[in-house]
């Protein structure tokens, strides 16, 4: 099992760059966690992490109205777009490479200034569900 800190030591480490970045600068994520979900498919994350804390309750920063870094998540459809930079070309996930996606790098931050969402952030099976569904392909459907 991996620790948060882990994956966040191991995402640090890969000097990325961001989702352009080639595979050799990036460093493979550990996904050997115990997920909440299983498998950890799009819709599942859409519906049980992404949603509720990213564009209702408490988190609101990814709403249609606020869309902070040009994401939110009102439709999953178009969240899903805008994650893989379909709608407005600022890729926020590198399918199949968690250590080169932007959304590994925020929900594994150990900054507060940086981590997403805000706050005390993801549980560890939450980001062992991103995770596993970054490093599986990042699939929108099962």
């Amino acid at each position: 099992m991996v620790a948060i800190g882990a994956v966040a030591s191991m995402i640090a480490m890969s000097g990325c760059g961001g989702p352009n970045a080639p595979a050799s600068a990036c460093v493979p994520i550990k996904t050997d966690c115990q997920p909440l979900y299983e498998p950890p498919t799009y819709p599942t994350l859409y519906e049980k992490i992404f949603k509720p804390t990213c564009a209702s309750g408490m988190g609101t920063c990814h709403t249609a109205d606020s869309k902070k870094g040009g994401l939110f998540f009102d439709d999953p459809a178009q969240a899903y777009q805008l994650l893989l930079g379909k709608t407005d070309g600022r890729a926020r996930i590198v399918p199949s490479n968690p250590g080169c996606s932007l959304l590994a790098e925020k929900v594994a931050s150990t900054d507060p200034l940086f981590r997403m969402p805000p706050g005390n952030g993801l549980s560890a099976a939450e980001l062992c569900d991103v995770m596993q569904w970054l490093g599986a392909g990042a699939g929108e459907s099962p």
